[in-house]
């Protein structure tokens, strides 16, 4: 489904080299070295710049690149289509997701998703979010699912919805039956937030800016099941969305109550697929139910 000259030119592009793509490939060099000349020449253009070392891609280089992914993912997926038609296979979805969407929400709407579609497997990459972009905006998965302050490039948007950040500790804690808390209301309590940089991090600095006051975290870490047991173990307070912790809220463990900063504290999710691609029947249902499940939270 993608032509012979294409695809030669694509693995050189991954690899770096002439020589390695003929290496991948089992064919000799000056093949490959022929079917990039002839992408040249149809397109009246160079595509690659050859250096001692292998081969950089030009402006013009890059479009084809990306053009030659969408061709090789959208018959990856065709020939797997097909193969689910015949109930030959598996179908497989890939997903990219921060750790929030992770750690509860997503294993149970595998779960709920493969209960009613057990050919279905699953492919989880847990990344932050530049890297789910760029994971999606090449093809290296079906979906992307992240925080972002700022609408994510180069990518089709599937879902879109704002979210708010709560402050989340355990249902014993002398906050958790407050309707609503400012930063300055938890500023006594050990804290426990997410590294510079987060979105959730970001969001919570912006509110601890508007209130004029400075936050001393007893913990800082990348890991939100760390911050979540350490919740636990010393009684901390914590910030998040609710997909991060909504399983632990329903077994009671777990409270979230909102920051009363209106649309300071709020942040976006965005469900991402490959720009220009069509998605699979099997991947679209499944980004459906994520969706549901946004709207409904």
């Amino acid at each position: 489904m993608i032509s012979l000259a294409l695809r030669y030119f694509l693995e050189t592009v991954e690899r770096g080299s002439i020589g390695a793509a003929a290496e991948y490939l089992h064919v000799a060099p000056s093949a490959v070295s022929r079917m990039i000349k002839k992408l040249e020449t149809d397109h009246g253009v160079e595509l690659l710049e050859r250096q001692p070392r292998g081969v950089v891609t030009t402006e013009a280089g890059d479009l084809l690149a990306a053009y030659a992914r969408r061709l090789s993912v959208d018959a990856d997926r065709t020939r797997s289509d097909i193969r689910a038609l015949r109930k030959l296979g598996q179908r497989h979805i890939k997903i990219a997701a921060n750790q929030s969407f992770a750690l509860e929400m997503l294993p149970r709407l595998m779960n709920e998703f493969q209960n009613r579609e057990p050919e279905v497997v699953f492919e989880l990459s847990v990344v932050q979010s530049p890297v789910v972009n760029s994971r999606v905006r090449e093809g290296r998965d079906d979906i992307g699912l992240s925080y972002e302050l700022a609408r994510p490039e180069g990518v089709d948007i599937l879902h879109a919805h704002t979210v708010r950040v709560y402050a989340t500790m355990t249902a014993d804690h002398p906050l958790a039956t407050r309707s609503e808390l400012l930063l300055r209301d938890v500023v006594p309590f050990p804290l426990a937030l997410m590294g510079a940089g987060s979105t959730v991090r970001v969001v919570v600095d912006r509110c601890a800016q508007y209130e004029q006051i400075e936050l001393h975290p007893a913990l800082t870490s990348n890991n939100v099941g760390a911050i979540q047991n350490y919740c636990r173990e010393r009684g901390a307070v914590a910030f998040c969305g609710k997909p991060t912790v909504m399983a632990s809220v329903d077994r009671g463990e777990f409270v979230l109550v909102p920051l009363a900063h209106g649309t300071v504290s709020e942040r976006s999710m965005y469900i991402q697929a490959m720009a220009g691609r069509t998605v699979p029947r099997s991947v679209a249902e499944f980004a459906g139910m994520v969706s549901r499940q946004m709207v409904d939270i």
